[in-house]
């Protein structure tokens, strides 16, 4: 999990530099009240991670759980989202790779 904070805190820093954020940034920063992201930018963050990591992750629900309980989301936290989906997809694949040699043998 450190590799993923480490990815998901560099490309929020990158995102930074093209608003002129000039406070530093770390995995505690809130995304929306601290670094002042709107939903455009999530949604780019959102799919560099996607891209990144080859899977689709439902940030769509992520959003809007926030958005309905009102509350903010920290680097550190995103990153956790993303490895549990991360470890969810190597599962699965590994789970694939399984049956299908058991179907060979």
């Amino acid at each position: 999990q450190p590799e993923i904070l480490a990815y998901v805190l560099k490309t929020v820093q990158d995102l930074c530099q093209d608003w002129d954020y000039a406070d530093p940034v770390g995995p505690e920063s809130l995304l929306f009240s601290g670094l002042g992201m709107e939903s455009l930018d999530a949604v780019v963050l959102c799919t560099a991670i996607q891209e990144h990591y080859q899977t689709t992750m439902p940030f769509a629900e992520l959003l809007a759980d926030i958005g309905q309980k009102q509350r903010d989301l920290s680097i550190a936290e995103l990153a956790e989202f993303v490895c549990q989906h991360v470890s969810a997809g190597v599962e699965a694949e590994q789970q694939e790779v399984e049956a299908a040699s058991q179907r060979r043998a």
